[in-house]
């Protein structure tokens, strides 16, 4: 078997040189890493050119992260092909783990991710927060009654070719991921690796943050976000007619607990989406409090999506403005505290 790495890369100087290494420096060798530069101006295509043959380099002008992502896919050969954003790291183990739960009619294998900052600092946070037991017949029972399962960021999961083949190209809202991971459970068993294998980071870049325009933002633009996964249904819908399945839920975007959240916040920050009509601020807070008591995996999480459900839903806009910056800025906000706390302690020590 195979494995390929494939790392795209749009000016992240900053990062590009950790993610290669990390690929480079895995326990279970790759045999082979493809580096994709979509027409970086930073500094960015002299550090891939320094690694010589040790990676395949593939430098073109500037087509966005779906072409680059569908470059990748044509020049890596391998049966399993990882891709990791260049903002993004792989633990040492994360290939040897993916090969040894590789079996025949695997889609993919996905593991968890450590969240980091833009400078690396731990965040003492995880994507995904799977549960102790996950097995692809878990998956598959989750997926047919709710349309949905739980799954990580592009950087956590390795694809099967097999799979990708009879899928690329997908015309995707925003990026290949959501759409890949929402239909992978139709074209073969997801396996799922509760170990950490790898980090991603949160740092003002991330698309998730970006507006229509490409800047950055405070806090997700939760109708765009929307909207993107609801386009990702669709896409879940035109797989389902090709292979004659069905998923039992109606909407299954209203089992995904953190697009409750953003329709709730858009209706406390007056912003309209797609489907608004058909919710209300009532029906969502109940929803996101009973997908709190019934997906998640641990009491403390539930407890702090039941806090925040109720904080939103009796605040008024003013003050729904400002929690939510707290909870999408809360590490770069609580900074300060943390450093006082440590000048503190070292004070006392």
């Amino acid at each position: 078997m195979k494995i390929s790495i494939v790392i795209t890369v749009y000016n992240y100087e900053r990062y590009v040189r950790l993610a290669i290494d990390s690929a480079l420096n895995q326990t279970r060798p790759a045999d082979e890493i493809v580096v994709v530069d979509d027409g970086s101006i930073d500094g960015s295509r002299q550090i891939i050119a320094g690694y010589g043959d040790k990676i395949r380099a593939i430098f073109q002008a500037n087509q966005g992260n779906i072409a680059a992502f569908e470059v990748g896919y044509r020049e890596a050969t391998g049966d399993v092909l990882l891709f990791l954003d260049a903002d993004d790291i792989l633990l040492p183990t994360a290939v040897e783990h993916v090969a040894a739960r590789w079996r025949e009619g695997v889609s993919k294998v996905q593991f968890n991710l450590e969240i980091i900052d833009g400078a690396g600092k731990r965040l003492g946070r995880s994507f995904c927060a799977f549960p102790k037991s996950y097995a692809p017949d878990d998956v598959h029972a989750e997926f047919i009654r709710s349309g949905t399962y739980i799954w990580p960021v592009m950087s956590g999961n390795a694809y099967s070719r097999e799979f990708l083949r009879q899928v690329i190209p997908l015309s995707p809202p925003v990026g290949y991921d959501g759409a890949l991971n929402t239909i992978a459970p139709l074209y073969g068993n997801v396996v799922t690796v509760q170990e950490t294998l790898g980090q991603y980071r949160l740092h003002g870049r991330n698309i998730s943050r970006n507006d229509a325009k490409g800047r950055a933002q405070r806090f997700p633009d939760f109708p765009r976000q929307i909207g993107f996964r609801v386009a990702e249904f669709d896409i879940l819908k035109a797989h389902c007619d090709r292979k004659s399945m069905r998923v039992q839920a109606a909407r299954p975007i209203d089992n995904e607990i953190v697009f409750i959240n953003y329709r709730l916040a858009s209706r406390k920050l007056g912003l309209r989406y797609v489907g608004q009509d058909a919710d209300s601020s009532n029906s969502l807070v109940r929803r996101g409090i009973w997908l709190a008591l019934t997906k998640t995996t641990q009491w403390r999480t539930a407890a702090s999506h039941i806090v925040w459900f109720s904080a939103l839903f009796l605040s008024p806009s003013w003050l729904a403005y400002r929690l939510i910056m707290l909870r999408f800025n809360r590490a770069e906000l609580l900074r300060p505290l943390v450093r006082i706390g440590s000048v503190i302690r070292r004070k006392h020590a």
